[in-house]
C-alpha cells in the first residue's frame, strides 16, 4: 500500500492571496445583505420563527420536527445567550457559514482546478445559483449548517487523499459526525463521497486503510445521540421516510423530483455556463461518457462528477424504494454545492479566450447587485414589489398593544407560527407555547398560573382557535371574549392603515381566572 505525501499543485502564496480575495469579497457582500437587513426590519420570518420556538429549551431532539438533526438549533440556542431572540442572532449564524463555506469551496476548487482564477470563478458561481443568490437570504437555517459540513468534508477528504496522516482520518471523522447532525441529505452526500472515491483504484487505495475505521467510529459516535434518540420511539423512524397511502403515485413524483433536483438546485447556473464558453456542453457530454479513471494517478475532477452522479442515484433508489417525494430544491443543497468544482473543470477546458472568462464574471456581478435591489425593493419598498410582505407586518406594535392590556411576562399561547416566534423576540422572558405547527410546549410554561396571553391572526377563526387551545382555557372562560387589535401598517410612500393587520388578544390572570378578561 501506497503512503501519501503529495505536495500541493499550486503556489502557496498565490493560494493565500486569492483566498484572502475570497474571503474580503464574500465579508463585504455579507456585510450589505446584513447591514440592509437590520435596517428595514427586526421580524423573523420563514424558518426561523420555527427554531427560535425550538430553542427555548436545549433537548437531545425535537419531537416537532424529528427528521431533522439539531445541531442547528443547538448552534442558534448558544448564540442566543449572547445576542438575544432577535434577528442577530439569525444573521450571525447564516453569514458566517456563507463566509466559510465559500473560503473551503475555493480550496477546494484551487486543488482540483490548479488555477487560481477558476477556483475563485467557482465560488463567484454561487451568484448564479438561485438558491444561494436569493433564497438563502430569504430563509434556511438547517440548511446553512449542512452546506459547512459538505465543503469542509469534502476538503478534510482531499487532504487525506493527499496525505493520508491519522490526524487526516480523525479530522475526518469529526467533520462527518457533525454533518450527520445537520440535514439528513449530508449523509446521502457522504456516502456519494466515498462511493465515488471508491471507483478509482488510486482513491480507494488512500483512503480504505484501517484507520478510516476509527473515521467511521468517530463519526457514529458523534452522531450516536441523535440516532439513538430516533430509534428509540416507532414514530420517528417514520417521520425520515414520510409514510404513503398511494406507493405507486408518490413514488413516479419523488422519481421526478430527483430527476429534476440537480437541474432545480443548480439553475441559472447550468444554462448560462453554456451561453458564456461555447464549448461547454462538448466537453461535459465527454467527461459524462468517460469510464472511472484506472490509471495510477488520481483524477480529482472526475470524483467530484461521480459524486453528484451517485447523489442522483441515491434520490432515485429513495423515490422508489421508499416512495420519498415532495422535498424542496433547497434541501438539494448538501448533495449538489460541490458539483461546482466539476462544472468549472469543464468551463476550464472549454473557454477559449480571456473574454469569455471576463463575461462570466461581468454576468455573476450584475446578477448579485440585481438580486440585491430586487431583496431591498422587497423589504423598504413592501407594496407592491410583494404580496406577503412579511418584513412589514407590525409586530412591534402588536407587544406595544399586549403590554398596555397588561401583559409584561408570562406564557404566550398561539396557532401561528410566525406570530409565536415573533412575539418570542419581543417577549424573550415570556415562554411561547405552539398548539399547531409545531405543536410545542417549552419546560417551565405556566399554563395555569400567572398572566397566559391567547394570541392569533383574524385569518383564523374563533373555532380554529377552541380547536387546538380550548382545552387550555380555564372553566367559565371563552375566547369570544378576546379583543380585536386593528394594527396598521408603515409604508415609505403610502399613508399609514393602507394596510391592516389583525389580530384576537386574550390575557388572563390563571391566579383569578374567573375575573373578567382584559
Amino acid at each position: 500500500m501506497k503512503v501519501c505525501a503529495e505536495k500541493s499543485p499550486v503556489d502557496e502564496r498565490a493560494a493565500r492571496q486569492g483566498l484572502v480575495f475570497v474571503f474580503l469579497a464574500v465579508l463585504i457582500y455579507s456585510i450589505i445583505h446584513v447591514g440592509f437587513r437590520l435596517l428595514a426590519s427586526n421580524v423573523l420570518g420563514e424558518d426561523d420563527i420555527i427554531d427560535t420556538i425550538l430553542v427555548q429549551d436545549l433537548r437531545v431532539a425535537y419531537d416537532a420536527f424529528p427528521r431533522q438533526p439539531p445541531l442547528y438549533d443547538w448552534v442558534l440556542w448558544g448564540v442566543q445567550q449572547l445576542t438575544g431572540t432577535g434577528v442577530v442572532g439569525f444573521l450571525l449564524i447564516k453569514y458566517t457559514a456563507l463566509i466559510v463555506s465559500a473560503c473551503l469551496l475555493y480550496l477546494i476548487s484551487l486543488r482540483v482546478l490548479k488555477d487560481r482564477l477558476f477556483a475563485i470563478l467557482s465560488v463567484e458561481s454561487l451568484a448564479l445559483i438561485y438558491q444561494i443568490s436569493w433564497r438563502y437570504h430569504e430563509g434556511f437555517t438547517h440548511e446553512v449548517g449542512a452546506m459547512v459540513a459538505v465543503v469542509l468534508t469534502a476538503w478534510l477528504f482531499l487532504r487525506l487523499l493527499s496525505y493520508c496522516r491519522i490526524i487526516d482520518f480523525v479530522l475526518l471523522g469529526l467533520s462527518a459526525g457533525v454533518g450527520f447532525l445537520t440535514e439528513p441529505a449530508f449523509g446521502v452526500f457522504y456516502l456519494s463521497l466515498l462511493g465515488a472515491g471508491a471507483l478509482q483504484p488510486s482513491l480507494r487505495e488512500r483512503f480504505v486503510r484501517p484507520a478510516f475505521l476509527l473515521s467511521l467510529l468517530i463519526a457514529a459516535v458523534i452522531a450516536s445521540p441523535y440516532v439513538w434518540w430516533v430509534l428509540s420511539e416507532p414514530h420517528r423512524i417514520a417521520a425520515l421516510f414520510r409514510p404513503t397511502y398511494d406507493y405507486a403515485g408518490d413514488a413516479l413524483s419523488g422519481l421526478g423530483d430527483a430527476l429534476r433536483g440537480p437541474i432545480a438546485y443548480l439553475s441559472p447556473l447550468l444554462f448560462i455556463l453554456p451561453l458564456v464558453f461555447p464549448r461547454f456542453i462538448f466537453v461535459a457530454w465527454e467527461d459524462l461518457k468517460r469510464a472511472p479513471n484506472k490509471s495510477p494517478k488520481p483524477d480529482l475532477v472526475q470524483l467530484f462528477l461521480h459524486t453528484a452522479l451517485f447523489a442522483l442515484g441515491f434520490c432515485v433508489i429513495g423515490a422508489l424504494l421508499f416512495a420519498i417525494k415532495g422535498f424542496a430544491v433547497h434541501v438539494l443543497m448538501p448533495l449538489y454545492l460541490t458539483s461546482v468544482v466539476w462544472l468549472f473543470s469543464v468551463a476550464q477546458k472549454s473557454h477559449g479566450s480571456p473574454l469569455e472568462v471576463k463575461w462570466f464574471g461581468r454576468i455573476a456581478i450584475a446578477i448579485a447587485v440585481i438580486a440585491l435591489i430586487a431583496r431591498l425593493a422587497n423589504m423598504f419598498v413592501l407594496d407592491p414589489v410583494c404580496k406577503k410582505c412579511r418584513w412589514g407586518i407590525p409586530y412591534d406594535k402588536l407587544g406595544v398593544e399586549m403590554q398596555m392590556r397588561g401583559f409584561d411576562k408570562g406564557t404566550i399561547v398561539s396557532i401561528d407560527r410566525e406570530l409565536a416566534g415573533n412575539l418570542r423576540r419581543i417577549f424573550p422572558d415570556s415562554k411561547i407555547v405552539t398548539r399547531r405547527y409545531p405543536k410545542f410546549t417549552p419546560s417551565g410554561a405556566k399554563l395555569r398560573s400567572g398572566k397566559v396571553a391567547f394570541v392569533w391572526g383574524t385569518q383564523l377563526s374563533d373555532e380554529t382557535a377552541k380547536t387546538y387551545m380550548g382545552n387550555l382555557l380555564p372553566v367559565g372562560r371563552s375566547f369570544e371574549e378576546a379583543t380585536l387589535l386593528r394594527i396598521p401598517w408603515r409604508h415609505i410612500y403610502k399613508s399609514d392603515g393602507y394596510r391592516m393587520s389583525e389580530w384576537k388578544l386574550l390575557i388572563i390572570d390563571m391566579d383569578g381566572a374567573h375575573g373578567k378578561a382584559p
